[in-house]
C-alpha cells in the first residue's frame, strides 16, 4: 500500500494475505480496491468534479452492494448475532463518512491532490483494517460451518483470529477529518455566491420533480395495466395447460378402457372353451372311473387274481390315490377359471367401453368391480370393510364414476404404510346418495386440504403421482352435480365421500319453463 505523485497513483495494492477464503466477498474486494485506485489517479491529472462525482458514485453504489452481500451471507449462515452487529454498524459508519466527505469533495470546483489524499488514505486504511480483521473473521466462521462444523466450534475459531488493531483507522480518520475541516472554511465563503444559484435551481427542480411526478403517475398506470393483463393471461394459460393436461389424462383412461375391453374380450374366448372341455373331461373321467369300477367289481367276484397285470399296474401307479386326487384337481382347475372368468367381467364392467351415454347403474357393483382391478394395489398394505346400505340405480356415466373410485381407493391405499383399514360405506339422503372411502392412513394437513383438488398438487414422492388424480374425479362428480366432501385428521386418516344425485338433470334445464 502507498501513495505517490505519478500519472497513475496506486492507492491499494492487493496481496493474497487479504484474501478470506469466501470467493464472492474476496472478488468484491479487489472490485473496491480497483474503484480506489481509480480514485487515487484524479489527483495525478486535475480531474473535473464531474469525473470525481462518477467515481465516488459508482464507489458508494458499489459499496452498498458490497455491504449488502456480506450481510446477507451472514444471516444466511447464521453467523455469530455479536459479530453480526459490530460488522453491520461498522458498515454503516463507513457508508456514512464516505458520504459526507463526497458533499464536502464535490461543492469544491477544484480537484487537487491535497483534497483527494486524505480520502483515498481514509478509504485505504479503513478497507485494510477491516479486510484483515472483520471479514476475515467472518470469513473463518462461514468456512467452518462449511465445513461442518457446529455454531460453537466456528465461532470459537473465529474469535480465536481477532487479534487485529484499530488503530490505523482511527489515525487515517484524524488526518482526513483535519484537512477537510480547513476546505470546508473555503467551502462555506463559497456558499453565499451560490445561494442565487441555489434558488434558481430550487424553482427549475420543483418543475422538474412535477413533470416526473406526472410521467411516473404515467408510467405507474401503464404499468399496472400492464400486470393486470399479464396476470389475466397468465390466469389463462394455467386455466388451458390443465384443460388439455385433463383431456389427455381422459384420453389416456379412454384408451386403457378399451385396451382392458379388448383385452378381457381376448381371454373370454379361450377361457370359454376350457371351461367347456374341463366339464366335458369331468364327465369322461366319471364315466371311466364308472368302467373301472366295474372291471373291480369282476375283479373282485373272482377272487382278486383274476387280472394279474393289471393289479401291478395299479399299484405302480398308485391308483388308489389316483381317484381320489383327480376329483380335487378338477374341482380346483374349475375354481382357476372361475376366478379368471370374474376377473375378466370385472374389466369389463369397469371399463363400460361402449357406455359413454348417461344410463342407471348400480355404483355398489362398480365399487365391487373397481375393487377387484385395483385389488393388487389394496391386498398387501389394508383390510377392506364394505358397509353397503343398498343403493338404486344412479342415472350417471359408469365409467366415469368408476374412475372416480378407483382414484379414491388408489389414493386410500397409498395413504396407508402397512397393516391399515379401508372401508367403503354407502348411503341415501334424499334424491341423492352418498358413496364414503375411509382409510386409516398418515392423513392430510390442514394447509393441504384447500389445495388437493388443485391440478398437479400433490404431497406424494417424484415419480408417485401425477396430482391430477383428484382434479379428475372432481370435474367428473361436478359434471355429474355432485361433490366430494373430505374430512381428515393427521395421523389418523381421511374420509373421502362422493355425493351423487339419483337423476342426473341438466344444469340448462332449469332455464326452460313451461310453455
Amino acid at each position: 500500500m502507498h501513495a505517490a505523485t505519478e500519472e497513475k497513483i496506486e492507492a491499494f495494492i492487493w496481496d493474497n494475505k487479504f484474501n478470506t477464503g469466501v470467493d464472492v466477498v474476496d472478488e468484491q474486494h479487489r472490485k473496491l480496491v480497483d474503484l480506489i485506485n481509480r480514485l487515487g489517479s484524479i489527483s495525478a491529472h486535475l480531474a473535473s468534479t464531474e469525473e470525481l462525482g462518477a467515481i465516488l458514485t459508482e464507489l458508494a453504489n458499489y459499496t452498498v452492494y458490497h455491504f449488502n452481500t456480506e450481510e446477507e451471507l451472514m444471516r444466511k449462515y447464521v453467523v455469530d448475532a455479536g459479530h453480526q452487529d459490530i460488522h453491520v454498524k461498522a458498515h454503516q459508519h463507513f457508508t456514512n463518512q464516505v458520504t459526507v466527505a463526497a458533499k464536502i469533495l464535490m461543492g469544491s470546483t477544484d480537484v487537487t491532490n491535497q483534497l483527494v489524499a486524505p480520502l483515498l488514505k481514509y478509504l485505504t486504511n479503513w478497507l485494510v483494517q477491516h479486510i484483515l480483521g472483520s471479514d476475515t473473521r467472518m470469513g473463518k466462521e462461514i468456512l467452518a460451518l462449511q465445513a461442518g462444523d457446529s455454531h460453537e466450534d466456528a465461532v470459537r475459531k473465529a474469535n480465536a483470529f481477532m487479534t487485529q488493531s484499530a488503530n490505523v483507522l482511527m489515525e487515517a480518520l484524524n488526518e482526513m477529518y483535519g484537512k477537510l475541516g480547513d476546505k470546508t472554511l473555503e467551502v462555506m465563503q463559497k456558499n453565499q455566491e451560490l445561494e442565487a444559484d441555489q434558488e434558481a435551481l430550487h424553482v427549475l427542480n420543483e418543475q422538474l420533480e412535477e413533470r416526473v411526478k406526472q410521467r411516473t403517475a404515467a408510467v405507474e398506470s401503464a404499468n399496472q395495466k400492464l400486470l393486470a393483463n399479464n396476470l389475466e393471461l397468465k390466469q389463462l394459460n394455467e386455466r388451458l395447460e390443465s384443460a388439455h393436461t385433463q383431456l389427455l389424462q381422459s384420453e389416456k383412461m379412454a384408451s386403457i378402457g378399451q385396451l382392458a375391453a379388448g383385452v378381457a374380450h381376448e381371454i373370454n374366448n379361450p377361457v370359454g372353451f376350457v371351461n367347456s372341455n374341463l366339464g366335458t373331461l369331468g364327465k369322461y373321467m366319471t364315466s371311466m372311473f364308472d368302467v373301472i369300477s366295474a372291471y373291480e367289481a369282476v375283479e373282485a367276484k373272482g377272487g382278486g387274481n383274476a387280472f394279474p397285470e393289471v393289479s401291478q399296474v395299479k399299484k405302480k401307479v398308485d391308483f388308489a390315490y389316483l381317484k381320489e386326487d383327480i376329483p380335487s384337481l378338477m374341482k380346483e382347475s374349475q375354481d382357476g377359471l372361475a376366478r379368471v372368468k370374474r376377473i375378466v367381467q370385472d374389466l369389463k364392467d369397469f371399463s363400460h367401453v361402449d357406455e359413454s351415454n348417461w344410463q342407471f347403474a348400480n355404483l355398489e357393483a362398480g365399487l365391487d368391480s373397481t375393487l377387484n382391478v385395483v385389488a393388487n394395489e389394496i391386498k398387501y398394505k389394508a383390510n377392506v370393510v364394505k358397509q353397503y346400505a343398498g343403493l338404486p340405480d344412479v342415472e350417471c356415466m359408469p365409467s366415469q364414476v368408476n374412475q372416480v373410485f378407483m382414484n379414491l381407493l388408489v389414493n386410500a391405499a397409498q395413504a396407508i404404510e402397512k397393516n391399515g383399514v379401508i372401508t367403503v360405506r354407502s348411503g341415501v339422503n334424499g334424491n341423492e346418495v352418498w358413496v364414503e372411502v375411509e382409510d386409516t392412513g398418515k392423513g392430510i394437513s390442514p394447509e393441504n386440504i384447500s389445495r388437493i383438488f388443485d391440478p398437479f398438487f400433490t404431497t406424494k414422492p417424484v415419480g408417485k403421482g401425477t396430482g391430477l388424480g383428484l382434479s379428475l374425479s372432481y370435474g367428473i362428480v361436478n359434471k355429474h352435480n355432485g361433490r366430494i366432501e373430505v374430512k381428515s385428521e393427521v395421523g389418523k386418516g381421511s374420509t373421502f365421500r362422493v355425493c351423487l344425485p339419483v337423476r342426473h338433470t341438466d344444469k340448462n334445464e332449469g332455464a326452460t319453463g313451461n310453455a
